[in-house]
């Protein structure tokens, strides 16, 4: 969680920089994007090593770009293009934290242990998320860019040390390691299962992601609509219950797939988030508290699968080949997360720009393409199964 603290760096101060730099709802939700194009650049080198070497050393690597980036941010950042490359180190930083964190979990868990853990740590994610964007909505009314990601870069320094300092070394098994190359995605690509689990999560990441990058600037748009009800701090408070509801939500999807069958599950929450972004979009130019609620409830369906899918891919996975497994699910899984944000950015200056309430009802119709796909492709492997 200390390693996502400038997570939230870019989507809160998006509208702020956005008007100094002179930049268009696309290239916001572009610069929005190019952190997890950095994501997945490093994760195959990252995650994949991780059936080689430690885990634990991976994530202090990734800790540490982190702690770069958000200094160069701090210091450099200027413009579409500086913000843009930079933002993508921090994202790729992220690529040597979240699933190599997860791997030191698996590396020292039975496997049984193991599937009910993960939906535990992918949650962990969430609530890094909720922390991260109270941290930087308090920046936000209090500081510059500049001093948040300043600040922010003592999340993953710290990190960094508690895991060099606190968790065991435990050498990879030199017998038992993959006869393959650093990076190799046939493991991964050579089951069906794990494919459909991987397109699902590329299609759950467009759209959490998208909501994760303009949810701040919708309740910004929401309170100047509504005669300020609600300050800044009290955004980014609305933002980190969603995330902290959102955690608990998608270890009880992933607890449902335990006693059910689990493309079902996956399915019908697809369906239903994709429904709850249709009426959000409704009901949004209605009474503010009620908009609201939708939208707590549109965030809870995207994240209710959140946790089923990590843990269906890890269950379809070997000891030998994990890493390289969770390497293509993280990376081609996280295309949707490029993809996102600038999509939803495209859509609202074609469609009225951050002030219109047309514009934000068409980003969350597009945001739900994404559960949309999770359904209809979680609906077939259930057919399949039958």
């Amino acid at each position: 969680m200390l390693a996502m603290l400038s997570f939230a760096l870019w989507p809160v101060f998006l509208t702020e920089l956005g008007v100094i730099w002179k930049l268009n709802n696309t290239e916001m939700g572009i610069i929005g994007g190019a952190y997890f194009f950095g994501y997945v650049i490093a994760t195959p080198f990252l995650v994949s090593s991780t059936d080689f070497w430690d885990a634990k050393k991976v994530f202090i690597t990734g800790s540490l770009i982190s702690f770069v980036g958000c200094c160069a941010f701090s210091t450099f950042a200027n413009g579409f293009w500086s913000a843009l490359i930079i933002w993508g180190i921090i994202g790729a930083g992220l690529a040597g934290t979240y699933m190599p964190g997860l791997q030191i979990l698996n590396a020292r868990l039975e496997s049984k242990m193991r599937v009910k853990v993960v939906p535990w740590y992918t949650s962990c994610f969430g609530i890094g998320t909720g922390l991260s964007y109270y941290f930087m909505s308090y920046n936000l009314t209090n500081f510059d860019a500049q001093t948040a990601a300043a600040l922010a870069a003592l999340g993953p320094l710290s990190a960094a040390l508690l895991t060099l300092f606190f968790i065991p070394s435990k050498n990879v098994d030199t017998d038992h390691c993959p006869k393959r190359k650093l990076i190799n995605f046939r493991p991964a690509l050579s089951k069906h299962k794990t494919v459909a689990y991987i397109f699902c999560y590329g299609a759950h990441n467009f759209e959490l992601f998208a909501f994760r990058s303009w949810i701040f600037a919708l309740l910004i748009f929401l309170q100047s609509q509504n005669s300020g009800l609600f300050s800044v701090n009290s955004a980014g408070a609305l933002v980190t219950i969603m995330t902290l509801i959102g955690v608990i939500v998608s270890i009880l999807g992933a607890k449902l797939c335990l006693h059910f069958d689990r493309n079902q599950v996956i399915g019908v929450i697809g369906l239903g988030a994709t429904f709850l972004a249709i009426f959000s979009a409704l009901i949004l130019k209605g009474p503010l508290w009620p908009a609201i609620l939708l939208l707590l409830l549109y965030y809870v369906a995207i994240m209710m699968d959140s946790g089923a899918l990590t843990a269906g891919v890890v269950k379809e996975s070997d000891d030998q080949n994990r890493g390289s497994i969770l390497a293509a699910y993280s990376m081609f899984g996280f295309v949707g997360s490029i993809i996102g944000p600038p999509m939803v950015g495209f859509v609202l200056d074609w469609s009225g720009g951050l002030e219109s309430y047309t514009a934000w009802k068409w980003g969350l119709v597009a945001m739900a393409a994404g559960s949309f796909a999770v359904f209809i492709v979680q609906n077939t492997l259930s057919k399949t199964n039958r």
